[in-house]
């Protein structure tokens, strides 16, 4: 199910530089460039001639140029030029614009109602370009519905199982699970407090903190905010047992999952720290620790899920749930909730505070360090 008024990551703006990039957002062929004053914007991918891909053109000021027969289309998709026939541009030679903001980084895309867009609506990823922290970006193509994928996002106590190795951890398992909701975020929370750290942030506690991972014993935060439709933020870390956060380390993980069909996503991903910035050893480290747990361990399960499932809805299934699952299920049906609401003009309304605001908060806290998300 895909929300209509809603804002999704059409990529990461750095994606876009002078050429055409083509996308499918919510089975939406899109076709993203830069307009001459850097401006990002959304039209139709295909001419609606003989549907060519506008992505086999090329850009003529702020204009595309179809590569097939020559149309030009303009950045509100429009035709503004026909080569042939005069120049005669018959009413229905248009293509479909749609509303793009450019924010923390990421290109914004409303599929729906475009008096409806407002950008307010669009959730807090300010870490992703506040001063003093650093961000390594990247996309996992997943064939998926992308529901499945936030499944496996709000419930990590599947790291003991299925990331054996990376990101296992007894403590994620039996730790306590604080679930809550307001306006249309909502937040799943683990406080994981005196065991040995995961085999990633056991290196992590090596070589950050100069502790040996096989003894030290440390309290483990999980914090995990979710924006509709698909928008995750999870503040997770480590710090010696009753330490500060400052004491110990940490990073922002970014989850942006974006339906390109049914069965299919675009996972993008980041992780945002305050360390090590401009060191390439730390983002191989953490490029690695991604391609290992979300690429190498996650990607598979979930595709083999989606296999299994097939055509049906998971929910009608019969599922037997555990206590685990509660964040997803309010997550699916907040979703629902929304859709819902569509007829009526309803719209995601996030929740989230700023980045240095919560900071400030959880500044110096202890037993259990508080949340930044």
């Amino acid at each position: 199910m895909y929300l209509e008024n809603a804002w999704y990551m059409a990529a990461w703006a750095s994606e876009i530089g002078d050429g055409l990039v083509e996308k499918t957002i919510c089975d939406r062929k899109v076709l993203l460039y830069r307009k001459q004053d850097g401006t990002a914007v959304a039209i139709g991918a295909l001419c609606p001639h003989r549907f060519a891909p506008l992505s086999f053109g090329k850009k003529i000021g702020d204009n595309v140029q179809c590569g097939y027969h020559g149309m030009e289309f303009g950045p509100h998709g429009a035709c503004v030029h026909n080569p042939h026939h005069g120049g005669h541009i018959a009413p229905a030679m248009k293509v479909s614009c749609w509303p793009l903001v450019e924010r923390h980084g990421i290109l914004w895309f409303w599929p729906g109602d475009a008096a409806l867009a407002d950008a307010s609506l669009i959730p807090d990823f300010s870490c992703y370009e506040t001063p003093g922290f650093t961000t390594l970006r990247g996309v996992i193509d997943m064939q998926a519905n992308y529901e499945l994928v936030t499944d496996n996002l709000l419930d990590l106590t599947h790291g003991e199982f299925l990331h054996a190795g990376l990101l296992s951890s007894r403590a994620i398992t039996i730790s306590k699970l604080e679930t809550y909701d307001r306006g249309t975020t909502i937040w799943s929370n683990r406080w994981c407090p005196d065991d040995i750290a995961p085999p990633v942030w056991g290196h992590l506690l090596q070589s950050q903190l100069g502790l040996d991972p096989a003894t030290a014993r440390v309290d483990h935060w999980l914090y995990m905010r979710w924006d509709a439709p698909a928008h995750m933020l999870l503040d997770v870390g480590i710090t010696p047992v009753g330490k500060t956060r400052e004491e110990g380390t940490w990073v922002f993980t970014g989850h942006h999952l974006t339906p390109v069909s049914a069965k299919r996503c675009l996972y993008h991903w980041s992780v945002v720290r305050n360390y090590g910035l401009g060191d390439p050893a730390i983002d191989g480290f953490w490029q690695m620790s991604i391609d290992a747990a979300f690429g190498g361990q996650d990607q598979p399960l979930i595709e083999a899920q989606q296999a299994a499932i097939g055509d049906r809805d998971i929910e009608t299934m019969g599922a037997v749930a555990i206590r685990a699952d509660l964040a997803g299920v309010k997550a699916r049906r907040m979703v629902r909730k929304l859709a819902a609401a569509e007829a009526t003009g309803g719209v995601p309304a996030p929740r989230g505070l700023g980045l240095e605001e919560l900071l400030t908060a959880s500044a110096g806290t202890r037993e259990p360090v508080l949340p930044v998300v």
